[in-house]
């Protein structure tokens, strides 16, 4: 009898092709898991292929899993909740719809009420993080109660959680959330968020995009009350000072009066502006000197052979794990979005070794992140003038922009034009002029876009 999938083998399973030749030990160590139990979720994965792995070397089992791509719906149609599903489930049901029916809850879940039961036991511990609290309704269920700014704030911290971890959880959590979200969300949100991480550079982390898309979706209002629009250009400016330079102000200006974002409330403009400094790095807490973390991350990547001459990012990314570490310890998040990244064999295991060790200091650090701060600091001088080629992105970073450029350029001699987001490509398909577009990331497009070359994101 086959295992049943849970979230653990569906990350596990995407996780096995990123390291070849350290693929358990990365396994291990990113999921802070033991290595009986991942070979374990290897072998029930396994299963799903061959049922008699008895004789079969855990590395020709790996081998053979890497080699079936199309498995991975395979494991997804047969995927359950896991307890730790079911609890977050639970809480955004909570968050969303303020009462659950706990019999439709334990029909849905497949689970008995004494098992639900259990569960609201670690519900309510998770919750009281954020000042809440679930009271029984007598026949009808359990109810969410607590301060509306409590709850607000626990709904954009799980809504994080939820877009950051969504391709690894249960299609019946994911579908029945995204069907919710695209009803209270304006069409062009999606598109919005992408072209202000991009365009005033607030894409220096990963999943930044998310982060904003979660304050939208809790602070967002269809009220009458004053919106971030409705402000004049001097208004603008005093609030986000510290956020814009003063080239960009009109062009920020302008954009919130026309885009979704600027539909989020003004009494809420502080929660945004907080939000924008965390995604740049500009966020600190006061009174704290990171000089003592800044030397031990020198050192870090000298141990890998990389020296870092600059300060400037290092204080940035310092500002960002720290506060992000301190804040969400109740909170962790599993992010893989890494493997849309391209990488060499060479940066990935170099990232490996630094986010080891600074996973010693940082708890909740967060692997991509790890790889924009390496792939940063192989930035190089004297960029030349590039034309000609095109690159495709949806999430590769501003910052990356430049280094690509240059290093792509001294090892492949090809000149980069521009940078063009994937859902401009049209645009310049229509133009019909000679352009040569290539990618850095696994981006999907092969069956409609079969021109686009795909290249490794070694720089």
């Amino acid at each position: 009898m086959k295992a049943n999938i849970t979230t653990n083998h569906i990350r596990v399973y995407k996780l096995l092709s990123f390291l070849p030749n350290e693929n358990l030990n990365f396994i291990c160590n990113f999921l802070k898991m033991n290595k009986q139990n991942v070979i374990l979720y290897i072998k029930q994965i396994y299963s799903y292929i061959n049922e008699d792995n008895s004789s079969v070397l855990i590395n020709e089992i790996i081998e053979k899993i890497v080699s079936s791509p199309e498995l991975i719906d395979v494991l997804k149609e047969k995927q359950i909740f896991t307890r730790e599903d079911r609890i977050f489930y639970i809480i955004l049901k909570l968050l969303r719809d303020h009462k659950v029916n706990l019999n439709a809850l334990s029909t849905a879940l497949h689970i008995s009420r004494r098992t639900l039961n259990d569960d609201l036991i670690a519900v309510k511990k998770c919750l009281t993080h954020y000042n809440l609290n679930i009271f029984s309704i007598p026949s009808k269920g359990i109810e969410l109660r607590g301060n509306i700014e409590d709850t607000r704030t626990c709904a954009l911290s799980y809504l994080f959680k939820f877009l950051v971890e969504f391709n690894e959880l249960p299609t019946l959590m994911t579908k029945d959330y995204i069907d919710f979200f695209e009803k209270n969300m304006y069409k062009n949100l999606n598109n919005d968020i992408d072209y202000f991480v991009n365009t005033f550079e607030f894409d220096l982390f990963i999943n930044n995009k998310k982060l904003i898309k979660s304050l939208y979706i809790v602070y967002a209002s269809n009220s009458y009350k004053e919106k971030i629009k409705d402000l004049s250009l001097n208004e603008f400016k005093n609030y986000f000072k510290e956020i814009f330079t003063s080239k960009q102000f009109e062009k920020a200006h302008k954009f919130f009066q026309i885009s979704s974002l600027g539909n989020l409330c003004l009494e809420y403009i502080n929660f945004l502006i907080l939000t924008l400094k965390f995604c740049n790095g500009s966020l600190k807490k006061e009174n704290i000197s990171l000089k003592n973390d800044l030397h031990t991350i020198k050192n870090i990547f000298h141990n890998v052979g990389l020296k870092v001459s600059q300060d400037n990012f290092l204080e940035k990314f310092l500002h960002r794990i720290n506060i992000a570490s301190n804040q969400s310890l109740f909170l962790s998040m599993i992010d893989l979005s890494f493997l849309n990244l391209n990488l060499n064999i060479k940066i990935k295991l170099e990232c490996y070794q630094i986010f080891i060790e600074l996973r010693k200091i940082y708890y909740n650090i967060q692997f991509s992140n790890v790889i924009y701060i390496y792939l940063w600091n192989l930035n190089r001088n004297n960029l030349k003038e590039t034309i000609n080629t095109i690159v495709v992105f949806k999430d590769l970073p501003k910052f990356l922009h430049p280094v690509i450029k240059n290093s792509f350029l001294l090892k492949e001699n090809i000149k980069i034009s521009q940078f063009v987001r994937y859902l401009d490509i049209d645009l310049y398909v229509l133009n019909k002029e000679n352009y040569f577009f290539i990618t850095f990331e696994n981006l999907n497009l092969e069956n409609k876009y079969s021109f686009i070359k795909y290249y490794s994101l070694s720089l």
